[in-house]
C-alpha cells in the first residue's frame, strides 16, 4: 500500500494538472462558460487537496502502526469537510462567479480519478504479470523440448 500510494497520488497530480489547465483554456476560449468552468477548476482543486491530506494520513498511520506505536487522532476529517464546505459557501456567495452545481460535482473528481487510475494501474500490472507467466512458460515448455521430454 505505501509503495502504490504515491504512485497514484502522481497520477492524480498530472490528471488534476490537465483538467485544471483545459479549463483554464476554456475560460479564455468561451467567456460564457466562466461560472461553470470556475466551479469545475474549484471543485477539482478542493477535492486534490483533500484527497492529498488524506494521502498524507494514511502514509502517518501506516507508518506509525510498523513502527509498533499508536497512531494520534486528527482533525483531518474535519478540515478536508471545512474546506468543502467553505468551497460550497463561496459559491452560494458569489453564484454570478461559481456554479453551484458544477462545484458540488466536482468536489467528486478525485476519488472517481483515483478509482479510474487504480483499476487502469491493476489492468496494466495484470497484463504485465499474465505475459511474464507466459514467457516461464514457453521457456519451460523450450527446455524441456531441449532435453527430450514429450509432455512438460
Amino acid at each position: 500500500m505505501s509503495s502504490e500510494l504515491p504512485k497514484y497520488m502522481r497520477w492524480l497530480t498530472r490528471v488534476t494538472y490537465t483538467l485544471l489547465a483545459i479549463g483554464a483554456c476554456w475560460m479564455l476560449i468561451a467567456p460564457h462558460h466562466h461560472p461553470v468552468l470556475l466551479g469545475i477548476v474549484f471543485g477539482t482543486s478542493v477535492s486534490c487537496m483533500s484527497a492529498y491530506y488524506l494521502g498524507y494520513r494514511v502514509r502517518k498511520i501506516t507508518d506509525a502502526v510498523s513502527e509498533g506505536r499508536k497512531a494520534r487522532g486528527g482533525l483531518g476529517f474535519a478540515w478536508r469537510a471545512i474546506a468543502a464546505i467553505a468551497a460550497l459557501v463561496v459559491a452560494v456567495e458569489f453564484p454570478h462567479e461559481v456554479n453551484l452545481i458544477a462545484l458540488m460535482a466536482s468536489l467528486t473528481a478525485a476519488p472517481v480519478i483515483l478509482l479510474i487510475i487504480g483499476i487502469l494501474i491493476t489492468q496494466k500490472e495484470s497484463k504485465a504479470e499474465s505475459a511474464r507467466f507466459e514467457q516461464k512458460r514457453l521457456e519451460k515448455q523450450r527446455l524441456a523440448e531441449e532435453r527430450g521430454e514429450k509432455d512438460a
